[in-house]
């Protein structure tokens, strides 16, 4: 007879169904708790290292704030101090105590030989509120600063009386120059004033040498704007932009220019205005630098396109790019001085009218075939004059608007690629687009203004860890300030040249005369042991 377990009373051998599905159920809940008491005792430990790395995090914060206000302190008491020693260089008390001292002493020959002697003449860069003194050498420098305004001197200038100095050399106060076509203001950083005739002379009443200058001791003029002796380009002293070779040393309203230099006064006047414009250009770029460069992103800045990256280690040194980048406070000036090199090397230049006509462009580059180093003034102005005419010739053509929006959208374009990356996020694209747009029209504008005249144009940057030379360069670093003069004897080095030098030679005389115009701006690095 079958025997039935459903029905089997609680003392039957034999557990029910009902009692192992309890069973089951209790052995799995069982085991989810103690699952979940580990899970949370994991969370447990999870969160009490983190509060432990919060905590080590916040102490070594507060060192690191309590180490930066002990800098600040450093760097205000530092500035003070170096406040005070500029005050104490600039004094002209100490200054009229030393040249009583130098005028008790005898001379010491002139380190670029005895050529330099009496003869020496450099212009003193006299801030606007202190007296003017000017020598007559046919050299003009517009100290231009960018930020924070610009101050223009000049060398050159017509002279309306005269005094004697000491030993006999005629010096001239307060005149007037044709060159001082902009407002002057003083640039603290940049412009400092000391007495002349503590170093140096200059002598009027002597003819004009000839175009190759003797080493004669008394024809020599001395111009301090040009270094000889630069390390990066030893080749600045062999080609006709050498002022050392073409400097004439006569009066502008004497003899030597009469009527018949009467062209030589209108390029004076056009010199001028191209120093006005090209120092407004400048100042249009150095504004989008400092505007719509973007803060350091060392994740964004080392994805850059390969393109990108090789645009900018060759407008600075290898060495230097990543640093000048990656640094907020001079960031800015990089971008500036990214834009500035590529409107050297492919807007300012007689190619801005290449295309429009191909025959004026086949003998514009036969002319420029014919200029060298050794050709003559007469005929090196001849070529230059003819190239003018023909610059100026097609910026008349009805066609030539059509043609320079089209070399503006380009140039525009081909720069973009370059230091679009370097800019904002792409709300802001816009307006950075449409002010680089500006700066290339404007650019383009004066090209075709500059090769509208006979003067040959020189852009040099100064190089990287050239010695800073206060006679062409102006610091514009932000963290290094002081007396220029001081900062060349302590061998402070260029680390980022961020506007060229500019110099103009207008050949419309024999000799030509040889002008500086613009000073490079720099930023500057000094020795670590000072």
């Amino acid at each position: 007879m079958a025997s039935n377990t459903a029905n089997s009373s609680n003392g039957s051998p034999g557990p029910s169904v009902e009692y192992e599905k309890l069973s089951y159920e209790t052995e799995k809940k069982s085991k989810f708790e103690t699952s979940g008491n580990a899970e949370i005792e994991c969370l447990h430990r999870e969160l009490h290292d983190s509060r432990q790395r919060i905590d080590r995090d916040t102490s070594v914060i507060n060192a690191l704030h309590e180490k930066v206000t002990e800098l600040e302190e450093l760097v205000k008491k530092q500035r003070v101090t170096i406040s005070t020693q500029s005050k104490a260089i600039s004094d002209r008390r100490v200054l009229r105590k030393s040249q009583q001292q130098q005028q008790q002493q005898p001379q010491p020959q002139s380190p670029m030989g005895p050529a330099m002697g009496a003869g020496m003449g450099m212009f003193p860069m006299t801030p606007g509120g202190h007296h003017q003194q000017q020598h007559n050498i046919h050299q003009s420098q517009y100290l231009s600063s960018g930020a924070s305004g610009s101050s223009a001197g000049s060398i050159g200038a017509a002279t309306a009386g005269a005094s004697t100095c000491v030993s006999g050399v005629v010096c001239m106060q307060n005149t007037s120059s044709p060159f001082e076509m902009q407002s002057q203001i003083q640039t603290p950083q940049s412009v400092k004033s000391f007495d002349p005739t503590t170093q140096f002379n200059t002598v009027f009443d002597l003819p004009p040498p000839k175009f190759e200058i003797s080493a004669g001791p008394s024809y020599t003029a001395h111009t301090p704007a040009v270094p000889s002796d630069l390390a990066p380009n030893l080749e600045r002293g062999k080609d006709v932009f050498n002022p050392m070779g073409y400097i004439t040393i006569a009066n502008m309203t004497g003899p030597a220019h009469s009527d018949a230099s009467l062209g030589a006064v209108n390029y004076h006047q056009d010199m001028a205005n191209f120093s006005t414009r090209f120092l407004g250009l400048m100042r249009m770029a150095e504004i989008f630098g400092q505007t719509h460069a973007s803060l350091p992103n060392i994740f964004l800045d080392s994805r850059l396109d390969d393109p990108v990256k090789d645009y900018l280690m060759a407008v600075s040194s290898r060495s230097q790019a990543s640093i000048l980048i990656g640094n907020a406070s001079t960031r800015g000036f990089f971008v500036a001085r990214a834009i500035n090199w590529y409107l050297i090397e492919k807007v300012l230049k007689i190619n801005i009218i290449r295309g429009l006509d191909a025959a004026v462009d086949m003998e514009i580059g036969e002319m420029q075939k014919q200029i060298s180093s050794d050709t003559s003034i007469g005929i090196r102005h001849l070529m230059l004059n003819a190239m003018a005419n023909h610059v100026k010739s097609l910026s008349r053509r009805p066609d030539f608007n059509t043609f320079a929006k089209k070399k503006i959208h380009h140039h525009t374009t081909k720069l973009w690629s370059f230091i679009g990356p370097l800019g904002h996020d792409s709300a802001n694209q816009n307006n950075m687009w449409v002010d680089l747009q500006a700066i290339i029209a404007e650019a383009h504008c004066l090209a075709v203004e500059m090769y509208s005249l006979p003067l040959e144009y020189r852009f040099e940057f100064p190089e990287h860890n050239e010695p800073f030379d206060p006679f062409t360069m102006i610091n514009r670093d932000p963290y290094i300030h002081g007396d220029p003069q001081v900062l060349q004897s302590g061998d402070a080095r260029v680390r980022l040249a961020i506007t060229p030098t500019v110099r103009i030679r207008n050949n419309s005389q024999t000799p030509g005369e040889v002008h500086l115009m613009y000073l490079g701006h720099v930023l500057l690095k000094v020795s670590r042991t000072q």
